[in-house]
C-alpha cells in the first residue's frame, strides 16, 4: 500500500476512535441489547421547579404579629402625646386640635370630628364601619388586636390588610368622652411595609370617618378644626 493511502487509513482509524470517545452517547441500557448490538437511551434529567413563594408570602403577610408591639417595626399602641410625622407619606391623621401635638405634618393630617354619642358607642359605630370595610369575616377582622383602657380615655390597636397583596396596615384609635353627651376620636393609619402607600392610609381614614357618620340614623358630625 502506498504510503498516502496508509496515512489515510491511519488518520480515518484515529478520527472514528477519538469520534468514539468523545461523542460517545451510550449509557446503560434500560433494556438488554438485541441480536448483540448496544442499545443506549439518553438518560432523562429531571429538574425540581422552585419553591412556590407565594403560602410563604401569605404566611407572613397573615401572621398575628402586627399592632401587637412585638418588634417596634410591627406597629403597635401609639402615645399620641409624643407622636411625630414620619420622613415618608405612608401614614395620616385625624384628630382634635388639642391631640397629638407634635404632629405638625398638615399633608398628613385633617380634623377629626365629634359625635353627639358616648366614646362606647362611638366604638361600636367604628368597629362597625371597619368590619363593613371588608368583606370576608369582617367582623372578626374588626376586633382589636391589642388595647389599653382607663377612666380617661381608651386606646385601640386595629390591623386591616389591603384586598389584592394583602399589606397589613395598623390603625390606632383613641376615643374620646368630650363632654354633654358627645366624644371624638384621634385615628392614625400606617403602613407597615413601603415607603409609599399610594394614598391608601389618607383614603382609609376619611371613608371610616364618613362610614361612622353614615351608620345610625341619628349621627351626625361637627368639624373640628385643627
Amino acid at each position: 500500500m502506498a504510503p498516502m493511502p496508509r496515512l489515510i487509513t491511519l488518520a480515518l482509524l484515529v478520527t472514528e476512535h477519538a469520534s468514539g470517545i468523545l461523542f460517545k452517547p451510550c449509557l446503560k441500557p434500560r433494556l438488554r441489547p438485541r441480536f448483540g448490538m448496544k442499545r443506549c437511551r439518553r438518560r432523562r434529567r429531571f429538574i425540581r421547579p422552585p419553591p412556590n413563594p407565594l403560602p410563604l408570602y401569605l404566611g407572613v403577610m397573615g401572621a398575628p404579629v402586627y399592632g401587637r408591639d412585638i418588634l417596634p417595626f410591627l406597629g403597635g399602641l401609639i402615645d399620641f402625646e409624643t407622636l411625630e410625622p414620619r420622613s415618608s407619606p405612608n401614614e395620616y391623621l385625624a384628630a382634635p386640635l388639642d391631640a397629638a401635638p407634635l404632629f405638625n405634618d398638615t399633608a398628613k393630617r385633617i380634623a377629626a370630628p365629634t359625635y353627639p354619642v358616648s366614646a362606647e358607642e362611638l366604638r361600636t359605630s367604628f368597629e362597625e364601619a371597619l368590619a363593613k370595610r371588608q368583606p370576608l369575616n369582617g367582623d372578626f377582622w374588626a376586633k382589636p388586636v391589642q388595647e389599653d383602657s382607663d377612666a380617661f380615655a381608651s386606646r385601640f390597636v386595629y390591623v386591616e390588610r389591603t384586598p389584592l397583596f394583602r399589606f397589613p396596615d395598623v390603625v390606632n384609635v383613641q376615643f374620646l368622652e368630650v363632654g354633654n353627651g358627645t366624644s371624638t376620636l384621634v385615628l392614625h393609619s400606617a403602613s407597615v411595609y413601603g415607603l409609599d402607600d399610594l394614598g391608601k392610609n389618607k383614603e382609609r381614614v376619611e371613608d371610616l370617618l364618613k362610614r361612622i357618620s353614615d351608620l345610625p340614623s341619628n349621627m351626625t358630625a361637627t368639624a373640628v378644626s385643627v
